[in-house]
């Protein structure tokens, strides 16, 4: 768990982190009688009526990585760690997060009010955290406690289906599976989430997005390119910017960079170095200054930092280009021109579709032989730019290249994939990857999608016909530089970054069938497969 400490340093510029211990502990009262414990770290012992900062933490105030925030006392805070229901279940056998937002009990309401009302603060919070302590931030937001004044957020997922659980219909196996067993280790808390694949009631209780009307205070996003919670962090700060109430519309901050969830615990950034320029964006963003500005009245600039501060990635290497550069933006997603990539019968990649009425690619894909995962937008596996060179060469993936560009071009913004798929089985995936191919060879992951088709209704399905699917890969910032390739791949697995479809459906699986699909992708005039890139005008 160093990787917290390294986190820490990077965002407060602490190179020696004190082992602080909890001026005092007490228990807060929740609305049905049950209390959390939360340690308060004061300046000083006899400190009172200051501004507070709270965390709110799933697993525990105790570990010693969370505790290193404590030290933000030294600028004049009462810093409030707290513990969640499921850290205080022994057992394991609460589902995280249910408490913490706008449903039958709202804890981060009741604390927020409670710390406001108490002798230690003078009613002004902030809260503060990054991934599963950015998630209890989120979900808090809307229930809107009037003592609520502003929100650091980093990391965290705004809609935990779309986000964190199943993106794409499929279930993000590795990331689950890992998540829970740090948070709910009772078995019986994963099977509550693998048999809910559906976006139901229960979901709706933990999709933020669909509640940023109720949020009334600024907040500041970060998040990381190859991080796995990305798209959550732009929803989050899209959704609030744009249709929050009252002090939360146009007062959001977003800042994403070359990063992965846990930046910047070393220089590494998948199979390269991050670019120095990448470490940090062009201003100081250290949570205290944010604070500062929100809970001291302190007029140090932070209301006047853009909007908008993303990292525009380039080669990894140390081609010219005119990426690896930061940028800024009034706006989210900036302003670029949707432009198609057509898949063509010679699997190579064109701005125009193919002249050939139709051609068909078919692969089988065996659910017992998947392809793995390597590199990506990943929380427990690793992360980040990697060479797929590897799982290329497999017959379940097919590949489509462009020539090498004549002139550079840079992308940002969301990436969509267009494809005419068909298939043998009613229920089987669609892995899509983009990749960078350098002139020697390496095809470097940017970034991918999945969708699963047996989640998506069907009026009288013909197997033989191919349908248009439209794979969402989420969002990203780059230049493909002059000589390098832009490649598409389509395959049917990415194990175990996501659960293996067995191609039976629900019930097969359940009762532990397993087949082997006999999928097929169509190009051509008829059948135009595409992937739409967000172009960025040359200059």
């Amino acid at each position: 768990m160093k990787i917290f400490r390294y986190i820490f340093a990077f965002l407060f510029n602490i190179h020696v982190l004190l082992a602080l211990e909890p001026t005092v502990t007490l228990q807060v009262p929740m609305r049905d009688g049950v209390e959390l414990p939360i340690d308060l770290y004061l300046p000083c012992k006899d400190a009172k009526n200051l501004p507070c900062i709270l965390l709110r933490l799933p697993g525990g105030r105790c570990a010693e990585p969370w505790k290193s925030y404590a030290a933000l006392n030294a600028y004049g805070y009462v810093v409030a760690i707290q513990d969640t229901r499921s850290a205080i279940d022994l057992e394991g056998k609460t589902f995280p997060y249910l408490s913490d937002g706008w449903w039958k009990h709202q804890d981060g309401y009741d604390t927020v009010e409670w710390l406001a009302k108490s002798e230690y603060t003078n009613g002004k919070i902030g809260t503060l955290g990054f991934s599963a302590a950015g998630l209890t931030q989120v979900l808090m937001a809307p229930t809107a406690p009037p003592s609520l004044k502003c929100q650091y957020i980093g990391t965290a997922p705004a809609s935990l289906y779309h986000h964190a659980i199943f993106p794409g219909g499929q279930l993000l196996k590795n990331q689950v599976e890992g998540w829970l067993g740090l948070y709910a280790k009772d078995q019986g808390v994963l099977a509550q989430v693998c048999n809910q694949p559906f976006y139901n009631h229960f979901w709706e209780h933990l999709d933020a997005v669909k509640m940023a009307h109720l949020v009334k205070v600024p907040g500041l996003h970060y998040g990381g390119w190859y991080d796995t919670f990305l798209q959550g962090t732009l929803d989050s700060f899209t959704s609030r910017q744009n249709e929050g109430a009252i002090g939360a519309r146009n007062t959001q901050k977003l800042i994403i960079g070359p990063w992965t969830h846990y930046f910047p615990l070393s220089t590494k950034l998948g199979d390269f170095e991050v670019p120095k320029l990448g470490y940090a964006p062009p201003f100081d963003m250290k949570p205290n200054r944010w604070f500062d500005y929100y809970l001291k009245d302190i007029k140090n600039g932070m209301d006047e930092i853009p909007a908008v501060t993303y990292y525009v990635m380039g080669p990894f290497s140390d081609e010219p280009s005119s990426g690896n550069v930061w940028k800024s933006s009034d706006v989210w997603p900036v302003p670029a021109t949707p432009t198609s990539f057509y898949l063509n019968e010679d699997k190579k990649i064109r701005k125009t579709a193919s002249l050939a009425n139709k051609t068909a690619f078919t692969y089988q894909y065996d659910p017992q032989n998947p392809v793995p995962t390597i590199g990506g937008s990943n929380l427990f596996l690793e992360s980040g730019p990697k060479d797929q060179q590897s799982i290329e060469q497999r017959a379940d993936i097919l590949t489509f290249t462009s020539e090498p560009l004549e002139e550079e071009i840079e992308i940002t913004g969301c990436i969509t994939a267009k494809l005419f798929f068909a298939s043998e089985c009613l229920d089987t995936d669609i892995v899509v990857r983009l990749t960078d191919v350098y002139p020697d060879g390496r095809s470097i992951l940017i970034l991918d999608g999945m969708y699963r088709t047996g989640f998506h209704h069907v009026e009288n399905p013909d197997l033989t016909l191919p349908k248009e699917i439209n794979v969402d890969l989420w969002s990203t910032s780059l230049v493909f530089a002059k000589g390098h390739k832009i490649r598409v791949s389509i395959s049917s697995s990415n194990y175990p970054k996501y659960e293996k479809n067995l191609n039976v459906g629900l019930t097969g699986a359940n009762k532990g069938f397993c087949l082997v699909a006999k999928n097929s992708l169509f190009v051509g005039k008829d059948y135009p497969s595409q992937i739409i890139l967000p172009v960025i005008p040359a200059k």
